[in-house]
């Protein structure tokens, strides 16, 4: 459903992921590098897309070993282009009538949401930890990468 796919592509790491879907397949392995993800919370992210049909994953051999590769459809990559592109011109059409002050505001209302959210998936993985669900590393790991979003989020605030 299309509500799937949109709630899929509101999270940065999913978009992230999709944006380096665009150049092409990838490992696991150059996911991680290009996300700064560990590889439980990459295969989480990668479940969403997988489930809203926007990733598909191929799994071969080489070597004797089972490899695993994941890309985006030829649907899905025109689904995205589309969507980047309705997005284009709407922002377009919007910041063209909209007042400095205007602009201010919306910044800070999409900042102040982000803010949310990671302050959400923080409370998230704190229950997970609390319930063993996770592991130390990969807590340490994603709270590092939560503050460090947070941090980013308020220097953006701060300047606007």
């Amino acid at each position: 459903m299309l509500i799937d796919a949109l709630s899929a592509m509101s999270n940065e790491y999913r978009m992230m992921i999709l944006d380096a879907l665009k150049e092409g397949s990838k490992r696991p392995q150059d996911m991680e590098k290009i996300t700064g993800l560990t590889r439980g919370g990459l295969e989480r992210h990668l479940k969403i897309l997988i489930d809203c049909s926007l990733v598909e994953k191929e799994t071969y051999v080489e070597e004797g070993r089972a490899k695993v590769i994941f890309y985006l459809s030829d649907e899905a990559a025109e689904f995205l282009e589309r969507i980047e592109s309705l997005y284009s011109e709407f922002y377009k059409q919007i910041v063209q009538r909209k007042s400095p002050e205007e602009y201010k505001k919306e910044q800070i209302k999409i900042l102040s949401v982000k803010i949310d959210k990671v302050n959400e998936s923080l409370k998230e993985i704190e229950r997970l930890k609390q319930s063993g669900d996770i592991e130390d590393k990969e807590y340490l790991d994603l709270k590092v990468q939560y503050v460090n979003d947070l941090i980013e989020y308020q220097k953006e605030l701060s300047s606007l």
